[in-house]
């Protein structure tokens, strides 16, 4: 009478053997049987985030500025001002973070 074989694959990775069916029901009857589904995993603490919507607002206390510059009191934004119109009240100021040039009102603008 021809054996019958099995694939046992009671160990981890690769180590799966083609053993007789004798071997397997012989070692099943002292070991408790597996559980076919995974457990689930656990998840993991949930870290305090801020509200949605809120957006983080510019430092505008960094310290003081290098002479000829001045920061946008919107967004912080630091650019060099190439020339001030006291008339009208702007100033064209080169943005250092885009290297653009635009024409800003003054109260837009502060040296803090």
């Amino acid at each position: 009478m021809p054996k019958t074989w099995v694939l046992d694959t009671d160990t981890k990775g690769t180590g799966a053997q083609v053993v007789p069916l004798e071997k397997v029901l012989g070692k099943g009857a002292d070991q408790k049987p597996r559980d076919a589904r995974p457990r689930p995993r656990e998840k993991p603490p949930a870290k305090a985030s801020p509200p949605r919507g809120a957006r983080p607002r510019p430092v505008t206390s960094a310290g003081p500025l290098p002479p000829g510059h001045v920061r946008k009191k919107a967004t912080g934004e630091i650019g060099v001002v190439q020339a001030v119109d006291p008339r009208a009240g702007t100033a064209s100021v080169r943005w250092l973070k885009r290297g653009a040039t635009s024409t800003v009102p003054l109260t837009a603008i502060s040296r803090r």
